[in-house]
């Protein structure tokens, strides 16, 4: 089969910048090129990387684009003008994976291939605009809801492939679990107010002794540029963390992905209280924690439903409690005091993250592929 990617406009691929759709994108092409096809994956240009090239099977193409800027309207203009750049580069294919609100507005047919929408975040309103051809790929259950609530043209056309763990966070083999590990609660992400960052240094602070010889460590960007809060929201956290002194942590950002695989190693615990009710896809950090032997404490956002089943493969707490604060430090304390054993949670976590191994969800893609394609040829 002949498969063609197209990702967003503002971050590279090989993710020298991070990035969870471009990490989930470039292990699946390869993962495509390896099993005999033929794929072609389109990217930003970006400073040392060469404008064409082949790597690991994949046929790149890069084609000039910049940093996110910064206001809607610059964004989406900066996002329309890689697209046009995109669409000339584009080889004929049987498929064409769509990362971009703004592309699968140009494809109005399958001319480079039946269109395939990554839906690897919570719809906005926008495919109710698209076309009425091809299908969606869908990060979770609550988000093909969406798309279909939001769009009928693709009701029975949205299928559910997730998002694969890379080759650095396969999940480990549960019975190869260690003992205990190190008294740390890890948060991985942007460091932004819709992830609820605040909230999880007010409840580590709030649970006092009961978090006794516990630390937490924050890793991620903070930079706007990187779709962090910036300065100002840094410096909310340093406040709210200033009566913790070392037991607070801001790691910053971990691109290398062996050194972020050993934080994940390193942490009993796993937190990420998104409040991001229409930003959350799916939640690949949690995910990566889990197939890492790590405890996960998210929010009640419905994508998360997918994974964790409560009490068994992690837990969650009420985001949208009166005192959410609250509701995670109560949801923390048996979990810190060891009221809770967590040996028996790690492993079911590892057993659940290896429905997002690689293989499993490549061949998920794959055979809606193989879908798109086949209903294409019968309505030609």
């Amino acid at each position: 089969m002949r498969i063609t990617i197209v990702q967003g406009p503002f971050l590279p691929v090989p993710a020298l910048r991070g990035g969870a759709i471009e990490k989930i994108c470039a292990a699946l092409a390869a993962d495509w090129a390896a099993r005999g096809h033929e794929v072609t994956l389109v990217s930003r240009r970006f400073p040392g990387l060469p404008d064409a090239e082949e790597r690991d099977g994949v046929r790149h193409r890069r084609v000039a684009s910049r940093d996110a800027p910064a206001g809607r309207l610059a964004f989406r203009w900066a996002e329309a003008l890689y697209c046009r750049r995109a669409l000339a580069v584009l080889p004929p294919a049987d498929v064409v994976m769509v990362n971009s609100v703004i592309l699968p507005l140009l494809l109005r047919s399958t001319r480079h291939g039946v269109p395939v929408h990554y839906a690897g975040r919570y719809p906005k309103g926008q495919y109710r605009l698209y076309p009425a051809i091809g299908w969606v790929a869908a990060m979770s259950q609550a988000v093909a809801a969406a798309v279909e609530r939001e769009a009928p043209q693709f009701a029975g056309r949205t299928a559910v492939t997730a998002g694969p763990l890379t080759a650095a966070f396969a999940p480990l083999d549960p019975a190869a679990l260690g003992g205990e590990r190190q008294r740390e609660l890890l948060y991985v992400g942007r460091l932004h107010p819709e992830k609820g960052v605040h909230l999880l240094v007010e409840a580590f602070a709030r649970l006092g002794e009961r978090a006794a010889g516990w630390r937490l460590a924050l890793v991620g960007p903070h930079d706007s540029a990187a779709g962090g809060g910036g300065e100002a929201y840094l410096a909310r956290l340093r406040r709210l963390a200033a009566p913790l002194g070392e037991r607070v942590a801001f790691v910053g950002p971990l691109y290398d992905e062996a050194e972020l695989r050993a934080r994940y190693l390193g942490a009993s615990l796993f937190c990420y209280p998104s409040l991001a009710e229409s930003g959350e896809a799916l939640g690949m950090a949690p995910l990566e924690a889990m197939a890492m032997g790590g405890v996960p404490v998210v929010s009640s956002l419905d994508c998360f439903a997918d994974f964790l089943e409560p009490g068994a493969t992690g837990f969650r707490f009420d985001h949208r409690a009166a005192d959410p604060v609250a509701a995670l430090a109560e949801t923390l304390a048996p979990l810190t005091t060891g009221a809770v054993e967590l040996a028996p949670l790690r492993r079911a976590a590892v057993e659940r993250a290896g429905f997002y191994a690689l293989s499993p969800c490549s061949e998920r893609f794959l055979t809606l592929f193989e879908r798109a394609v086949a209903e294409a040829g019968r309505r030609a």
